[in-house]
């Protein structure tokens, strides 16, 4: 049982000094940590020797997860051994060393992909030279003359994998100039319902956006990987919500970063689909990571959207919940130059 707490101790769990005193600590320690510092307060108290500072979570009353940092120190009270616990909070410590991995563990797989993006490139330009080659020499009727052409055509699937490789790597080639979201979207959106018909997209644009410094054609690839991570998370139909609004910096809400002060778009892109499983949301931007089935998905779509909003300096958050869909929040820096 707890006999002392001080006042930061109550304020964190949530109980009373009454409720404390009648409460087992290990109501108060996470299922998962609680055999370890249980083990570690009774080697305390007998005198031996245990870690002087580890982590662990606690469950405050509302059921909350907390992170601390504990250090416990032998002493006597009423006659009777016990210990004086030191506990500080450090649950956000926790989660912004999370994003710091995270953020670091990206950038290395951006740097393979590039290298890979560019190797790959090499070995496709050899394969497509020697296929024309060929296919100059040979008559279309000629028995070969099909065999080439699929070469080909393989050739420039190979090279589209590449070009999404590249925008998550952010080493493509770009033509940024002042451009209007709202048209870019217009036009991409009712492209892609006239290519799936079972979906319904419903727009919500800003009358006068800030333009963006963009690259038109990175921007209309971000925008249909998008849509087609929703259809594909609605087979049986479904909604995608496309919104714009300005923003500041101020209305950028993420625990993960700071954004640079400034002026941005802010573009939503949402659908009511199945839903992202909260155990693999850290993973969606991984290159080649796919939940789809075997030759269903190449896992480069949403990893080239991380990779393009973050060469254009960038911003992308997301929300989901299993069954009840998913909502991707973009923000671009506002340009200094009108469209």
């Amino acid at each position: 049982m707890i006999r002392f707490a001080n006042r930061r101790a109550r304020t964190v769990l949530g109980y009373s000094d009454k409720e404390l005193s009648t409460t087992a600590i290990a109501k108060l320690i996470h299922p998962k940590d609680r055999e370890q510092v249980i083990t570690r307060q009774r080697k305390k108290l007998k005198g031996e020797r245990v870690p002087g500072t580890y982590s662990f979570r606690i469950i405050s009353k509302k059921s909350k997860e907390i992170w601390v940092e504990h250090t416990a120190v032998r002493i006597n009270w009423q006659g009777q051994p016990a210990t004086l616990n030191f506990a500080r909070n450090i649950t956000q410590k926790r989660k912004l060393d999370a994003q710091l991995q995270f953020t670091a563990r990206l950038e290395a797989i951006g740097t393979l992909a590039g290298g890979i993006a560019h190797a790959f490139n090499n070995l496709l330009m050899g394969i497509q030279g020697y296929a024309s080659l060929q296919l100059m020499d040979l008559d279309s009727k000629h028995p070969h003359y099909e065999a080439f052409k699929k070469i080909e055509n393989a050739v420039q699937e190979g090279s589209e994998l590449t070009k999404q490789l590249m925008g998550y790597a952010r080493k493509g080639r770009y033509r940024s100039r002042a451009i209007a979201i709202n048209e870019i979207i217009e036009n991409t959106s009712q492209t892609f319902q006239k290519m799936k018909k079972e979906i319904i997209i419903q727009r919500e644009f800003t009358q006068r956006p800030h333009a963006i410094e963009a690259d038109q054609g990175q921007m209309e690839q971000m925008l249909l990987n998008l849509y087609i991570n929703s259809a594909d998370a609605m087979p049986d139909g479904g909604t995608i919500y496309l919104k714009t609004k300005n923003v500041t910096h101020r209305d950028i809400k993420s625990h993960l970063y700071e954004p640079v002060p400034g002026k941005y778009v802010m573009i939503t892109v949402s659908d009511n689909g199945m839903g992202i499983d909260k155990k693999i949301q850290h993973r969606i931007f991984d290159p080649f990571f796919t939940t789809k089935k075997t030759g269903k998905g190449t896992g480069l779509g949403l990893a080239s959207v991380y990779g393009i909003v973050k060469s254009h300096d960038g911003y992308i958050n997301v929300t989901s919940k299993k069954e009840h869909g998913t909502t991707f929040l973009i923000y671009l820096p506002a340009a200094a130059k009108e469209v």
